[in-house]
């Protein structure tokens, strides 16, 4: 589960400095449920994983920083980690906390677990048909052609996705669902922009 690349230190729970309930705000965003997801041992490592990442000890992580995380032996690249920092960074800083980024970090293992399951043929890939179905699994209900044209971006001859290019597509997914809650404080389902408002979302994602 935790092969992303760096090897977690033993952290005793005396020396936490902080809580491991998120603050009020953190809770109402959607991915809170990612960080239900993570049992108190992990919190543990991941917080270990969290002071490794953050270079400079600002108690925040950078996409310059995130940029370095390795999966399979793959840096995540700056693209992939300013985009997922996005994601998370519900008071949009440009940074994340431990919070946000547990959440990630549950958000990366979830979608891997999916990729690893769709991936049918065992080619270390997956095609259109399978990122849909990985992507439900996921918990986003996108129809196909959506799918279909987001694959189609980053692989225009067809061919299937490694996982860290399902990731950025996962990532542009995610990124449109925080927007988009983040322009619905009373979560509707329905949001209203004016023109500026719309130009500031396509150019965030």
């Amino acid at each position: 589960m935790y092969g992303y690349g760096y090897t977690p230190a033993v952290v005793a729970p005396t020396v936490m400095s902080f809580s491991f309930v998120p603050p009020q705000a953190f809770q109402q965003c959607w991915f809170y449920s990612l960080y239900t997801q993570i049992q108190q041992a992990q919190l543990y490592e991941m917080q270990a994983w969290f002071m490794r990442v953050d270079a400079n000890r600002s108690g925040t992580i950078s996409s310059g920083e995130l940029q370095y995380l390795n999966i399979g032996g793959t840096p995540l690249g700056i693209e992939t980690a300013t985009k997922l920092i996005k994601v998370f960074d519900h008071n949009k800083n440009g940074q994340i906390d431990f919070y946000e980024y547990a959440a990630l970090h549950q958000f990366i293992n979830n979608l891997y677990r999916c990729f690893v399951a769709n991936d049918r043929n065992f080619s270390g890939t997956i095609d259109a048909n399978e990122i849909y179905n990985a992507l439900i699994t996921s918990g986003f209900q996108l129809p196909f052609p959506t799918v279909n044209y987001l694959f189609l971006k980053l692989s225009p001859s067809g061919y299937g996705l490694l996982f860290t290019q399902f990731l950025n597509l996962c990532a542009t997914v995610a990124l449109t669902r925080s927007l988009f809650e983040w322009n619905d404080p009373m979560r509707t389902g329905v949001v209203h922009l004016n023109l500026a408002q719309l130009y500031d979302i396509i150019a965030l994602v």
